[in-house]
């Protein structure tokens, strides 16, 4: 069974519900090479069609070039099944290099809908913009109750009220039917912060996010949700903010992927992870201990050295700790980390050590050359089979051409005593021949 061809095979339009099935069947039973052998009559029982039917479907599918097929016989003559050959994109589409047509599904045409941005119609009616656009001056709002007006503000308000030009220059500048709000001055910094958010980012901001996002790990891509929340974006433009550039944090991606263990968490014999987004606002977020801004995890970036602050905090929380600990036998104590055993490696991992002692690169280029070397040993044993099987075979030859020699002898010599014997018979018959001519006298004696 191939999951790659059944894969292929459901996304291919054939326009035959029969031919698709029998497609489909076909991928089913495909082995290594995209190839299998069910008969025709098998296949007509699966379908609950019958055997013409079938027949007409294997031949669309070769008609639109899906399948080839190849006659077989067996030894004594008789026809066998035929083997199907599947093409795709594993032998280039049967080596034409045009891929073949496929369907479209429904999330496929939800896509192409909203591929194009909606239209904006013109104001609603009423609005001040609206009324701005035809040139009508804005109504005044009412009073509040029981208030004295203030001619002042109303001075104000229609020196700020947008003139037609004004709003059209608003409407063009903006690309938006609304121009954005600002924050009040006395919101929350929770609101402010989230106003802020909602702003359009300025070009070194984008890249920086665009960045970041194709620095995220493999592993941890597949686990984020499609649609990013505004946390990891909030904090990447912190970082962008704390004078970060986009190369800095790829490398701050990528430098806690591993050292924060979240790499050895998913892998095989990991923990795993519980929450992809707080593990994306980890991986970008300003170190929050040190107040040194050209601080990177313990390593100030203009002078490419230690942090003299993280290293006296560093020992400030380890005199705390052995002041507030109580002493016992160092045996008891648990281990803070481990090493990877193999000598080419020697990378330093968190948590319990894996039982095998290797981190997650070393085990999986271990378990790659194991499957290397057992497909060797399975191609050796092939090769050592098949050599064996054509020595069985010319043995067999061997004895067949054998006995067949044997039997041309015998015929042989079969031919050449029957051939003695009619010579015999020939020659007697000349010299009773030849004694009745010398003596006539003995043909009395010959025909009795």
């Amino acid at each position: 069974m191939s999951n790659e061809a059944q894969t292929y095979a459901a996304t291919l339009a054939v326009g035959d519900i029969t031919a698709k099935f029998v497609l489909c069947r076909l991928a089913d039973r495909a082995d290594e090479r995209f190839s299998c052998f069910p008969s025709v009559p098998l296949l007509a029982a699966e379908a609950e069609k019958s055997e013409r039917v079938i027949q007409r479907a294997l031949a669309k599918l070769r008609e639109m070039k899906l399948v080839s097929d190849k006659e077989r016989t067996r030894p004594d003559g008789s026809t066998a099944s035929s083997r199907y050959f599947l093409h795709g994109p594993w032998d280039d589409y049967g080596r034409t290099g045009v891929p073949f047509a496929t369907i479209t599904t429904p999330k496929q045409k939800r896509a192409e809908q909203w591929a194009e941005p909606p239209c904006e119609g013109s104001f609603r009616k009423g609005t001040a913009a609206a009324e701005a656009l035809s040139g009508k001056a804005p109504a005044p709002a009412p009073p509040a109750p029981d208030a004295t007006p203030d001619p002042a503000p109303e001075r104000a308000q229609a020196a700020d009220a947008p003139t037609p030009d004004r709003a059209r220059e608003q409407e063009g500048s903006s690309g938006v039917g609304r121009p954005v709000s600002k924050p009040p001055g006395n919101a929350s910094p929770a609101k402010k912060q989230k106003a802020q958010t909602g702003r359009r980012m300025t070009r070194e901001q984008a890249a920086a996010v665009a960045a970041v996002e194709a620095a995220w790990p493999a592993e941890l891509a597949e686990l984020l949700p499609k649609y990013r929340p505004d946390v990891i974006r909030d904090a990447v433009l912190d970082a962008v903010a704390y004078g970060r550039t986009a190369d800095q944090l790829v490398e701050r991606v990528r430098r806690r992927w591993s050292t924060h263990g979240y790499s050895d968490a998913l892998s095989h014999e990991g923990k795993g992870i519980g929450s992809p987004v707080g593990v994306a606002v980890a991986l970008v977020r300003p170190p929050a201990d040190c107040p040194d801004p050209m601080c990177e995890d313990g390593t100030l970036l203009h002078l490419n050295s230690a942090c003299v602050k993280c290293e006296q905090r560093r020992l400030d929380r380890r005199a705390d700790r052995r002041q507030g600990q109580v002493p016992g036998p160092r045996a008891d104590r648990r281990p803070r980390g481990w090493t990877c055993e193999n000598p080419d490696c020697r990378k330093p991992g968190r948590g319990e050590a894996p039982g095998d002692g290797l981190c997650s690169a070393c085990r999986q280029e271990l378990q790659a050359s194991a499957a290397r070397l057992s497909d060797q040993l399975a191609a050796d044993e092939t090769e050592r089979q098949r050599a064996a099987d054509a020595a069985s075979w010319g043995l067999v030859l061997e004895d067949a051409y054998g006995e067949h020699q044997e039997r041309e002898d015998e015929i042989h010599a079969a031919a050449e005593r029957e051939h003695q014997l009619e010579a015999e018979a020939a020659e007697s018959r000349r010299i009773q021949a030849e004694l009745l001519r010398e003596h006539p006298e003995l043909a009395q004696y010959a025909q009795a």
